[in-house]
């Protein structure tokens, strides 16, 4: 063989052993960084719930001031989350705060005059919508984990982890119990206006729908926000919802269509533990307070049969534009 040969071999080795060297460098970067993004969106709904929790507990000290120990465990927990400087300490904390958040939930099922409380209900409802985010962020967050330590353990990737220091992400393993968040949540928007939540459980699903931008003025898009997640080990959830915005007003996103009669409609389906965000956008017509209404649907597997069918209503507002200048 000749020197040119051999050289031209030697040179398209070192291109093939180049090209696959920064490839899975690459792609192991992309992974540790998808999974910091996610965990940033965990970190970001559990410090919402921790900024709204103190509020809450005001609230039900009012009418169960002797139940104490919770309300201890509560700041404790909040003031250990706030005080976390790594992820494990936060870990920690969030978990102490799940069981906590439970045992609060005990309280007021014990006291039924909170649920006549309009100041509690606005917060519980916000707190329920907050619980059900945590629930999609923190699965979709093991799904990132499971994916670079997968990376991390497949050869030949695992020669570069080890020679460059990736080193495998912990995952996110709640207490136990602490997956209970309350089943289907119709919650209120996150502009402030007054509203009584309506809330139905399940414990194979959890299907919310919240205002991201409510209040608006004409000509804007109403926005929403609906999720839903298949919490449990069955058969694919079938999920189908029917929305029937204020009459003159359309919705525009891509994922529904019209249904006749002013509805708009769109299915899809989850597979065990998946999990889907869809951005609904309304597009405005006429001022003035209105309400969103609409139904879900739900069933696993083809079993029609035992499809639950809950209805909905949502605020919105539609507000005058302000005059230039």
């Amino acid at each position: 063989m000749s020197m040119k040969t051999l050289l031209a071999v030697a040179f398209a080795f070192v291109l093939l052993f180049g090209g696959w060297f920064f490839v899975t460098y690459n792609g192991l970067v992309s992974a540790e960084e998808g999974v910091d993004a996610q965990w940033y969106q965990v970190e970001n709904q559990y410090q919402r719930r921790a900024d709204l929790i103190p509020n809450l507990v005001e609230t039900v000290k009012g009418i169960a001031a002797h139940e104490e120990q919770t309300f201890t465990e509560l700041a404790k927990y909040r003031i250990q989350w706030n005080a976390a400087t790594t992820q494990e300490e936060k870990i920690e904390a969030a978990k102490g705060l799940d069981t906590a958040r439970l045992k609060l939930q005990v309280i007021v099922e014990n006291y039924p005059q909170l649920k006549s409380n309009e100041n509690f209900l606005a917060l519980q409802a916000q707190l329920e919508g907050t619980e059900n985010r945590i629930a999609v962020e923190r699965m979709r967050y093991n799904e990132k984990v499971r994916d670079y330590n997968t990376q991390l353990k497949r050869m030949p990737s695992s020669i570069i982890a080890n020679m460059y220091g990736f080193r495998s992400k912990l995952y996110f393993e709640a207490e136990k119990g602490a997956e209970q968040v309350p089943g289907v949540k119709f919650g209120t928007p996150t502009t402030p206006i007054a509203t009584t939540p309506q809330t139905k459980t399940s414990s194979s699903a959890s299907v919310e729908l919240y205002g991201e931008k409510t209040d608006v003025e004409l000509g804007e898009d109403i926005i929403l926000k609906l999720s839903a997640v298949n919490l449990i080990t069955k058969p694919v959830m079938t999920v189908q919802i029917i929305l029937i915005p204020p009459s003159g007003m359309s919705v525009t996103s891509s994922d529904f269509v019209t249904a006749g009669a002013g509805q708009y409609t769109t299915t899809y389906k989850l597979e065990s533990g998946g999990a889907r965000d869809i951005e609904v956008r309304i597009k405005t017509s006429q001022m003035g307070d209105f309400n969103v209404k609409g139904r879900i649907v739900y069933y696993f597997g083809d079993d029609k049969l035992t499809a639950e069918d809950h209805t909905l209503e949502l605020p919105i507002k539609v507000r005058a534009k302000k005059p230039i200048g």
